[in-house]
């Protein structure tokens, strides 16, 4: 339907809010939490009555918003790169994307349930009356944690929700950028495992490849280990020797312990638990395509 809307509208529909003169546009939510903007003057008063129909209409920033939040809503949101030099300096940011796929809530009360989660101060910004997002600093995180709480929100709100956990990012101006990949990953994982709750990289990395999505962003948590040759080398050991410790320690000439050590530094640096199925495919991948390039 979008791609179909974009073909009709052409240059009148922007996406993802990355406007200036916001009040411009009408503004609209698909099912799958994609935001877009049809110029009004290029709209009639019968297909904005029937694009409301179609999809949920979105509000401009909401005015109850702290200055806190504001920043992050421009930088975010709106693409104005100059915020980001009022938000909160930190060494790593994560973002965590709520979307309320059937129900509806009181926007406040959902953003104090979210906030509970967690054992400490989160800043939360809502895109749309469906669309949440946590920015997280903590070095520490208790996103992994999140899936049965989720099913709590669920149970409270009579509501179906999706998250998706994304990946902890050195906090530079290049957030703006993975906030938006990220938003595209966790629709991908929506479309292809409607059944899930909780998303994270290693649920959607496959996915991405399958589709041949831009996996530039996807690959974040390659960042930490890439520029030492040795690591990889391990971890590609480790891989092919079927997640085997030993058999990987005899064939590196190393100490079963000190492999056990590398590894969960491994584990410890990129937020993917290589110990496991899915987080070992994902990383596996990834170290083959950075090989190529």
């Amino acid at each position: 339907m979008l791609k179909k809307l974009r073909a009709y509208y052409q240059e009148a529909l922007v996406e993802h809010a990355h406007v200036s003169e916001q009040h411009e546009y009408e503004w609209f939510v698909t099912e799958q939490g994609e935001l877009f903007g049809i110029k009004k003057e290029a709209l009639t008063v019968k297909e904005r009555e029937l694009l409301a129909t179609l999809f949920a209409p979105r509000k401009l920033m909401p005015p109850w918003m702290t200055e806190h939040e504001r920043a992050w809503y421009r930088f975010l949101i709106q693409n104005d790169k100059q915020t980001f030099e009022q938000l909160p300096s930190s060494t790593y940011t994560r973002f965590i994307y709520f979307y309320i796929q059937k129900g509806t809530v009181d926007a406040h009360d959902f953003m104090e349930a979210i906030q509970s989660l967690f054992p400490y101060d989160v800043t939360i910004i809502s895109e749309t009356e469906q669309c949440f997002i946590v920015i997280e600093q903590q070095e520490e995180s208790v996103a992994s944690t999140l899936s049965e709480l989720i099913d709590t929100l669920c149970s409270d709100f009579y509501i179906q929700l999706r998250a998706y956990i994304g990946q902890k990012c050195p906090h530079t101006v290049e957030l703006a950028h993975m906030f938006l990949a990220e938003k595209r990953y966790f629709q991908v994982a929506i479309t292809h495992k409607p059944e899930q709750r909780v998303y994270c990289i290693e649920d959607v990395f496959p996915l991405l490849l399958i589709n041949n999505e831009d996996i530039t962003y996807a690959m974040t948590f390659l960042q930490p280990i890439k520029q030492d040759p040795d690591i990889v080398k391990t971890m590609k050991t480790f891989f092919e020797c079927n997640l085997n410790v030993s058999l990987a320690a005899k064939k590196l000439h190393m100490h079963r312990n000190s492999l056990q050590y590398r590894i969960d530094k491994l584990i410890e640096k990129t937020g993917i638990d290589i110990k496991q199925f899915k987080g070992a495919l994902t990383v596996y991948l990834a170290i083959l395509l950075y090989e190529q390039h």
